[in-house]
């Protein structure tokens, strides 16, 4: 007797596994929360993504993280009394991506001769990448990428026709403090990756040379909405020379929240 019990336990274990559903609760670029229905005396509930182990806990409610946008992932939740399995679900979903309108707002006087009351970026995204574009004087500019691959380490001038040239003297403009103006620029170095940008550029007034180090970085704000962190430094003596956000509790980055 105790022996059929048993078999119709497991029988029953087994023919309810699957019945766990998961619904999205919120879902952003860089990560996702999900929630189950309650599995009857569950005392744990194993996250999976990807066929990857991702932690254990008590509640019906989790938050993935450090997601890469635009990509498709398969989460499989596995309730367990102790160590054994009593039922599981899984389901996939699909990140949402960093394109849309951003800005940042001066909250201060601080601006750099009327320079930089505000900032207007707006980001694209095309065949599996990220541009971002800045609005100068009524008019989109790319900012980044600022040139092509092949455009890395060749010299341009600062006050050149050419759309790469325009866009790098109008940026220049709002974050030079100084009464130097460069004649020449290239870029050093262009990184991108799914929520980062980084760029290394180096200025030229006559002998004298200039390395400029910008950074461009998506995450969310304490309140989970999409902002555009950015830092420009001078990599020398002359970092006074750069302008940074004035605002209250930013430490010189500029953030930029979505805009709608």
């Amino acid at each position: 007797m105790k022996r059929m019990i048993f078999l119709l336990l497991i029988l029953f274990i087994a023919t309810s596994l699957g019945a766990l559903e998961l619904r999205v609760q919120s879902i952003n670029p860089n990560q996702v929360t999900i929630v189950w229905d309650v599995a009857p005396s569950a005392t744990s509930y194993e996250i999976f993504v990807n066929n990857r182990y991702q932690g254990a806990v008590s509640n019906r409610l989790y938050t993935i993280t450090d997601l890469t946008s635009h990509t498709e992932y398969t989460v499989l939740v596995r309730a367990k009394i102790g160590s054994t399995r009593i039922d599981e679900g899984e389901g996939s979903f699909t990140t949402s991506g960093w394109e849309g309108r951003y800005q940042w707002i001066n909250e201060t006087k601080k601006n750099n001769r009327g320079r930089a009351v505000a900032l207007d970026y707006r980001v694209e995204y095309t065949r599996g990448q990220y541009t971002i574009w800045g609005l100068y004087e009524g008019l989109w500019h790319k900012i980044f990428p600022l040139v092509e691959p092949l455009q890395v380490g060749i010299e341009y001038e600062a006050n050149g026709t050419q759309a790469h040239e325009v866009a790098y003297r109008l940026n220049a403009h709002i974050f030079n403090t100084s009464a130097i103006n460069p004649k020449h620029w290239k870029v050093l170095e262009q990184r991108i990756s799914d929520h980062e940008m980084i760029l290394r550029m180096e200025t030229r007034v006559g002998a004298l040379r200039y390395t400029t180090f910008s950074r461009y970085y998506f995450t969310l704000d304490r309140w989970g909405n999409p902002v555009i962190e950015f830092t420009t430094v001078e990599e020398g003596i002359s970092n006074w020379a750069v302008f940074s956000s004035p605002n209250p509790g930013e430490e010189g980055v500029f953030i930029a929240r979505a805009i709608r």
